[in-house]
């Protein structure tokens, strides 16, 4: 048994080894080790002056592709694995690192033979990608193409006005290239107005799909479930894997994403770069959702808060400042602090008493709720992935695609390595992609707040109330209200959990300035300011006694008035890319 050394796998089981040239270095040859960490590369010729060796861990590894030469005589076959390692540190203290792309492609000619090549070259590729992907393997495993399910299809949903509106930008030069080395289909589609995902999800056909992902603020997510929640089979629908690439204003679940993979605090690009690493990575876990009950009667599933108070009025009064992206918010909360508010209210919730609550971690990971612009109508955008985009792909003819299951009747075509023009945008949805069931009247469906009464009959006496006069109220069941805003750390995606934080009046505007200071580092409740409580529950209700004033579900703006909400535990997926693989942070 081989042992491979290193910080990604010492004393880790060596699953293969070889030999093999470099393209485009010609002469040059490399000793190859994989390990269920990482790919443990070693020069060989021409020899090093040192031991040295290049680790590519495998968390940073998207997919890894088998090529072939245009040349007709070269008898040899090729592999390229694609990485997305960290740049190296800056000096200047807070910059982020950022990703860059690192493809190697690996020349396989160790037989005079191109089929015996070709084999060895699917071997390592299919290796990889199962590791990637978190489907064991180990050195008595018949390594084969055929271990690997067919690529998966995502139903990607864009706002093209969200944030600073850079999202189709980013998404063409960075997420497209990356999805589509992890060999993952997709369709893309530019949403045109508010609510338009969420009419879209209502009607389209799941079976066609792996997964739905959000190109966009929080608020485009919200559209989303509350779009699979309002379907007639909405039991399986709200199984879909769902998943968020940030390009919005508020990123809060981006940034808990990104936190939950141990990963530094980052923004901007930088996140969007990390949470697509995750999303090439496939794992889906649990995702709590809270049914929000207001006044009128109508329902919403929320998957991020509630906000009343100065959280809502920052969120909401700073649209006017959206073209400065998250920057907004710091703006709006210097404005809101200037004048600052304090609201009556009757607070009641049923307590988690059987709760294990966590002290605050100490990671930097801030604030940042989302909105809605006016959208203006644009066609409709659609793309399939092709395996265009990739750069060694025009260097070499692709090598034939590994055999995987077909896919069902009707459903997109698996990507394949065939050398294809980039992926073209046609300005009309394909056929069946939509089916009927149209805008009418959203009834959203979902299991039963047992632990809720009417809101207009008084809580059970279980309940807690307290009526006191607040600076903010919020529910919150992620660990980030903001993707630099660390405001629940101790909560987790399933934990079955709503932690209700909520900020007394009394407390002075430099108190609350540092309060939110802190909770950038996660370390506000350290500070045991008297004016802030944290209570875990399992439902509440919130009345507010002040007339004017903003609620907030998700960052969206809400009917003023009474609001109640229960969590129910793992009903939705997410799609958070950490398996057993660590994502390198530093």
């Amino acid at each position: 048994m081989n042992l491979a050394l290193g910080p990604y796998g010492e004393g880790a089981e060596t699953l293969l080894h070889g030999e093999f040239g470099a393209y485009p270095s010609k002469g040059s040859r490399y000793a190859l080790s994989l390990t269920q960490m990482a790919l443990h590369i070693q020069r060989l010729v021409p020899k090093p002056e040192t031991d040295q060796r290049t680790v590519v861990p495998l968390a940073e590894v998207v997919g890894c592709h088998t090529l072939r030469s245009r040349a007709p005589t070269d008898r040899a076959a090729y592999f390229s694995v694609y990485a997305y390692p960290l740049k190296k540190r800056k000096v200047a203290v807070g910059l982020g690192r950022g990703r860059q792309r690192a493809a190697r492609t690996f020349q396989v000619d160790g037989a005079d033979d191109y089929e015996k090549n070709q084999a060895v070259a699917e071997k390592w590729a299919a290796a990889i990608k199962c590791l990637v992907l978190g489907i064991p393997v180990s050195s008595e495993t018949e390594i084969a193409p055929s271990l690997l399910p067919r690529p998966r299809r995502l139903l990607l949903l864009l706002n093209p006005f969200g944030g600073r509106g850079l999202a189709l930008q980013w998404c063409q030069t960075h997420v497209l290239p990356m999805i589509t080395e992890a060999d993952i289909s997709f369709n893309l589609i530019q949403t045109e107005r508010p609510n338009h995902a969420r009419e879209l999800v209502k009607g389209i056909n799941l079976a066609e799909w792996d997964g739905i992902v959000a190109i966009s603020g929080d608020g485009l997510l919200y559209e989303v479930l509350n779009g699979l929640m309002e379907r007639h089979d909405w039991e399986e629908a709200i199984k879909m894997p769902v998943g968020i690439l940030p390009s919005g204003s508020g990123n809060a679940l981006a940034g808990a994403i990104n936190c939950n993979a141990g990963l530094e605090q980052v923004l901007g690009l930088e996140l969007l770069l990390n949470c697509t690493l995750l999303l090439c990575h496939a794992a889906v876990a649990p995702l709590d959702l809270v049914a929000i009950t207001m006044a009128s009667g109508a329902r919403c599933f929320s998957c991020l808060s509630v906000a009343w108070g100065f959280v809502s009025d920052v969120d909401i009064e700073s649209e006017k400042y959206r073209h400065m992206g998250a920057a907004r918010f710091t703006l709006g909360t210097l404005v809101r602090l200037a004048s600052m508010h304090t609201y009556r209210g009757r607070l009641s919730y049923l307590p988690a008493t059987d709760a294990t609550t966590h002290r605050p971690i100490s990671r930097s990971i801030t604030v940042a709720p989302n909105g809605h612009l006016p959208l203006q109508r644009l066609p409709l955008h659609r793309a399939l992935s092709d395996m265009g985009l990739c750069e060694e792909r025009h260097a070499f003819r692709g090598a034939e695609p590994a055999p995987v299951p077909c896919p069902s009747p009707g459903s997109p075509p698996p990507s394949s390595a065939s050398i294809l023009p980039p992926p073209s945008f046609s300005f009309e949805p394909g056929p069946g992609e939509l089916l009927a069931g149209g805008a009418g009247e959203a009834r959203v469906g979902g299991p039963p707040d047992e632990l809720l009464v009417p809101l207009g009959q008084p809580v059970p006496g279980s309940w807690m109330t307290v009526e006191d006069n607040f600076v903010l109220v919020l529910a919150i069941y992620q660990s980030h209200l903001g993707a630099d805003l660390f405001t629940a750390p101790f909560a987790r995606f399933d934990d079955g959990l709503i932690h209700l934080c909520f900020i007394k009046a009394g407390i002075s505007r430099a108190a609350l300035i540092r309060l939110f200071l802190a909770m950038e580092k996660g370390s506000h409740f350290e500070q045991e300011c008297p004016h802030l409580v944290h209570v875990p529950v399992r439902a509440f209700r919130l009345e507010p006694l002040t007339r004017k004033g903003i609620l907030t579900v998700d960052g969206e703006r809400v009917e003023y008035g009474p609001i109640q909400g229960q969590v129910h535990q793992g009903l939705a997926r997410l799609i958070t890319g950490v398996n057993r693989l660590k994502i390198a942070s530093g």
